[in-house]
């Protein structure tokens, strides 16, 4: 009954400060709500502008509604309003971070694809040549030692050769992936992981759901990674129906436990506008941010890739000796 007596007490207002459109916008509303007769004889008498009758019953029924319903302190009221909105600032940043990141990651997939196997041809040649020198070193010394001396130069290459190789095979196999998931499954992927994100994000649960819910966005996560539509259909329907932790105001009705939760919230928005500030400071996001021709930088650093990879070529025959692979 909270949202009729709220809603009678606007009205008995809009009639004092003669009013009408105040009352129109909360009539629809009260005419919802109205599950009584008295209710209902209320909302008959201010649809027919009999607004004398309408304010003596309005009165009549809050007195007897008071006199029934336990005192609620109005600040709870308030801070419901104030933590719903908390609540509704945080989510629209965590979906501004995800987009980023989402959107950092699909580059970085991109990126990968197109240059990848060049780096990877780059750092293989930059090994070999290490190789090559560390080779050319040994034999302008003689040292005649049996076991090779040890190149800090060659095996940090050699380092930097195989993590980049795997990381560009797993970002071939994710854009694999994407590539051959249709259009209309790609957009939807993005649209549920989304929306499902949101509902379960570690930020938004209480300290006692948070393993539950790291859990679960580890799970929409890798789905997202390995475009398995399926299953992200399937995680959001469980968050849907209430079986994984979701934001709830409504659920608190202690007055110190809703500025606690308000001042939990806001200093989870002040380290995701932090963050956000931080992201919008990399590199990686300022090239993406900056692109206005993707396919022509792509183009451009290709060229420049075969001609670093024609230098090392180069360099590797003139050190005499052949390729290391």
């Amino acid at each position: 009954m909270s949202n009729p007596i709220k809603r009678l007490e606007i009205i008995k207002n809009a009639i004092e400060l003669e009013d009408a459109d105040i009352i129109a916008s909360q009539l629809p509303h009260l005419k919802n709500d109205a599950r009584d007769g008295a209710l209902l004889a209320i909302v008959l008498a201010l649809e027919e502008q009999r607004y004398g009758e309408a304010m003596a019953d309005i009165i009549a029924w809050l007195q007897h509604q008071r006199a029934m319903v336990h005192w609620q302190d109005p600040r709870i009221a308030a801070s419901k309003l104030e933590l719903k909105t908390l609540e509704q600032q945080l989510c629209a940043l965590l979906d501004t971070r995800n987009a980023r990141i989402a959107r950092l990651d699909e580059f970085n997939d991109l990126y990968m694809s197109r240059l990848g196997p060049l780096m990877t041809d780059v750092l293989r040649l930059r090994k070999a040549l290490a190789e090559a020198t560390l080779r050319r070193q040994e034999a302008e010394l003689r040292t005649g030692r049996d076991e090779p001396a040890v190149d800090p130069a060659r095996d940090e290459a050699g380092e930097q050769y195989e993590t980049w190789r795997e990381q560009q095979q797993k970002a071939q196999q994710r854009r694999d992936l994407q590539e051959n998931m249709p259009q209309a499954d790609r957009q939807e992927l993005k649209r549920l992981w989304r929306q499902a994100s949101k509902l379960c994000h570690p930020d938004l649960v209480d300290a006692a759901l948070k393993a539950q819910a790291n859990d679960m966005m580890v799970q929409l996560n890798q789905a997202r990674q390995r475009g398995d539509l399926t299953t992200i259909r399937s995680l959001l329907a469980r968050l849907m129906r209430g079986q994984q932790p979701l934001t709830s105001h409504d659920a608190i009705n202690d007055l110190t436990l809703l500025q606690r939760k308000m001042t939990a919230i806001k200093q989870q928005i002040a380290g995701l506008l932090q963050e956000l500030r931080a992201l919008e400071r990399e590199r990686a996001w300022l090239l993406i941010s900056s692109l206005s021709d993707p396919e022509a930088y792509f183009r451009q650093q290709e060229k420049a890739l075969a001609n670093t990879i024609a230098t090392l070529q180069k360099q590797i025959i003139e050190s005499g000796f052949d390729e290391v692979a």
